[in-house]
């Protein structure tokens, strides 16, 4: 057993990020901690109109921004102005060639510096020390080409590795995994899950970035699941497909349903995509 086995292996009280983590996952349960339970769409509005929309700085003197005409940058600031997160789905598939483009805009690797000595590839994504503590996972349901259920995107080989199809799909031997059928009933937005031609899974293997940051490294892994997502939204955007975040999951069964133990590696993030709605 090498230092860093015995390492994963110890239990410690002194590990916040671990306390945060447990504390913030979602239960279907759990009293809610304003409101008791789970507040209404009128509870939310109301607040958000009592919340200040941007932080006020009075008596401060003002400069007023030049108009968005500068030509450099177009193509993004039009995609950006264009971003929004769907509130359905059309019927149809996602191709394979939009999902590839996705899953590399995303966390693909960009650069290789291993044969000049550093010990890692360089992804499209920002990432805490370059260490890169995320995995990206697809639940398929509607893209030709690729068995309905979940997979496994591995960015140095620039594939998918096949991890339990759903239910009536062809089934490689040796698979004993979750098969991921009840994954839309693990979000809190089931119907929009279920309807999505693809999910994109966002967990993250918190020794990669807490072994050096400590529980700053815990910070630095939600950071990078923003980045990373942002890409697959943008991306998805420039292909014509809809995409929406999703941080509303029960992690105990999405975790269940990946296989993860929801301590060294738990799901932090979640993206939809699918074709826009009429």
């Amino acid at each position: 057993m090498t230092d860093v086995d015995r390492f994963l292996l110890e239990e410690s009280d002194e590990l916040a990020w671990e306390t945060f983590h447990e504390n913030s996952k979602t239960s279907r349960h759990a009293p809610h901690v304003y409101f008791g339970r789970h507040p209404s769409d009128t509870e939310v509005v109301d607040t958000m109109r009592r919340l200040r929309e941007v932080a006020p700085h009075a008596g401060r003197d003002r400069l007023v921004l030049p108009p968005d005409d500068v030509a450099g940058g177009a193509a993004v600031r039009a995609l950006l102005r264009e971003r929004a997160s769907a509130r359905a789905f059309g019927a149809g598939p996602v191709t394979l060639a939009d999902l590839a483009a996705v899953l590399r805009c995303g966390y693909g690797v960009t650069r290789d510096e291993r044969a000049a000595g550093y010990p890692r590839t360089f992804r499209s994504s920002p990432s805490g020390g370059a260490l890169y503590p995320l995995e990206l996972f697809v639940w398929a349901r509607d893209v030709p080409g690729l068995p309905p259920g979940l997979h496994h995107y591995d960015p140095l080989d620039d594939e998918l590795d096949v991890l339990a199809p759903l239910p009536g799909a062809d089934e490689p031997a040796g698979v004993d995994e979750p098969d991921g059928a009840d994954l839309a009933a693990a979000f809190v937005q089931s119907d929009l899950v279920r309807s999505a031609a693809a999910v994109v899974l966002l967990s993250a293997v918190f020794f990669r970035s807490t072994f050096k940051y400590g529980d700053r490294g815990y910070r630095f892994v939600l950071l990078e699941a923003g980045h990373v997502a942002q890409n697959v939204v943008l991306a998805a955007l420039s292909l014509g497909a809809a995409a929406v975040p999703l941080g509303g999951y029960f992690d105990r069964e999405v975790d269940d349903l990946l296989g993860l133990n929801g301590i060294d590696e738990s799901v932090v993030y979640a993206v939809a995509l699918g074709r826009p709605a009429p």
